[in-house]
């Protein structure tokens, strides 16, 4: 193997699981060809979307080969020669010298040192022991998950896959996250509050909600739901008119916790590490329709409010650097080299937990690529449904 850590020892902060806050420590950088981030374990069984075709018999051809006619007279005639045979045998073995003696055995040479494995599916096991069992339930369903992605920002939006077609059903996940869980994060509950009590009734609010009711003008009301076919892309598209977003990326909290005046603050949550950024959306659950001396008037009574976000890879943003029991984030302001793609080592590079691995959006897609599996997807929260005290007035 080659030198595995350079000399100098660098700052970087890990993280304290158990107080959930960084601690600034030092350690090496490893440039050993050996000592990278593998991509080495085989993925697991396809739990979402279409399976990988398997080679073989077609399923519908089922019928049993018909065995052949055996000659039992031809059975006797080989049953003599295999008796013949074996008298042979044992006469040349009475006949023959004995055996030298065994040479000794000489003792085999210690098993050389190797550095721990680190595969990228191990990223979730380190969720888990960094407190942040939803972000490691969301990983781990994108790697059981059939290949899946969009090409463009635009067919995310519409959630649209490689091959130019609507994503399919288990593609689109409107199960795992729960708008309880959500709320239960004091910054998601407050950003919540905030869009129902001053962020409804924006000019661009009121605009939004002109140009998407005023298709529905005619009718005496109209139930948003039901208008889109229970369809969540549907109602959406149809009838979202607000958000509001709620915390920063992994990238830019990761940019944050970089600033030495923050240095105790917190690692990221489970929030963080599930959602990343995203949005609380605003969208019609019912309207009624009434006359006015100046034309038709939508008036809003009740709004749904959920969460989408995508899980995906298609960016370059640098995770942080892993280990299975910690996360890292090493500076690099702190050098004028591209080092964040090397390993670090706090410690010698054969112990445990001692190497931590850099992961970036970018690993995921060649994990992918390697292994024609890993699907995006997209993610919506149960909806919960608000009656406005005062209803919103629009007119159309």
């Amino acid at each position: 193997m080659k030198q595995a850590v350079t000399q100098a020892r660098i700052p970087y902060l890990k993280s304290h699981n158990f107080l959930r806050t960084w601690s600034e420590r030092q350690c090496e950088i490893c440039e050993a060809e050996d000592v990278r981030l593998s991509f080495a374990r085989p993925a697991p069984p396809v739990a979402h979307g279409p399976t990988k075709a398997v080679p073989g018999r077609a399923h519908n051809d089922v019928s049993p080969r018909p065995k052949k006619q055996e000659d039992p007279y031809l059975n006797t005639l080989k049953a003599a020669f295999k008796v013949a045979d074996a008298a042979s045998a044992l006469s040349s073995w009475l006949r023959s010298p004995a055996p030298p003696p065994a040479p000794k055995a000489v003792p085999a040479p210690p098993p050389a040192k190797k550095v721990p494995p680190f595969d990228i599916q191990d990223v979730p096991k380190a969720m888990r022991k960094l407190g942040m069992p939803m972000a490691a339930k969301l990983q781990e369903r994108w790697f059981a998950g059939a290949a899946n992605y969009s090409r463009s920002a635009d067919d995310l939006r519409d959630e649209i896959d490689q091959n130019g077609a609507r994503y399919v059903p288990a593609m689109v996940d409107a199960t795992t996250i729960k708008m309880e869980w959500v709320l239960s994060f004091t910054r998601a509950k407050k950003a919540f509050d905030e869009l129902i009590l001053e962020h409804l009734r924006t000019p661009k609010a009121l605009e939004a909600l002109k140009v998407k009711l005023a298709l529905y003008r005619n009718r005496h009301d109209i139930l948003g739901w039901n208008a889109a076919n229970s369809d969540f892309l549907a109602f959406h598209q149809k009838f979202q008119f607000q958000r509001i977003a709620v915390n920063a990326s992994w990238g830019e909290r990761i940019s944050q916790f970089l600033d030495r005046s923050i240095t105790a603050g917190g690692v990221p949550d489970d929030l963080t590490g599930a959602l990343g950024s995203f949005n609380f959306y605003a969208a019609v659950r019912y309207a009624r329709f009434e006359p006015s001396p100046v034309g038709r008037v939508a008036i809003v009574t009740d709004i749904s409010v959920y969460v989408r976000d995508p899980y995906e890879f298609s960016d370059e943003q640098y995770l942080g650097h892993w280990s299975p029991g910690h996360v890292a984030v090493v500076p690099s302001h702190q050098v004028g080299r591209g080092w964040l793609n090397y390993p670090v080592a706090d410690g010698s590079v054969y112990e445990k937990d001692s190497v931590l691995y850099p992961v970036t959006n970018k690993d995921y897609r060649e994990w992918r690529a390697k292994h024609n599996q890993g699907g995006d997807f997209m993610i919506y929260t149960d909806r919960v449904n608000v009656k406005l005290d005062s209803p919103i007035k629009v007119t159309l």
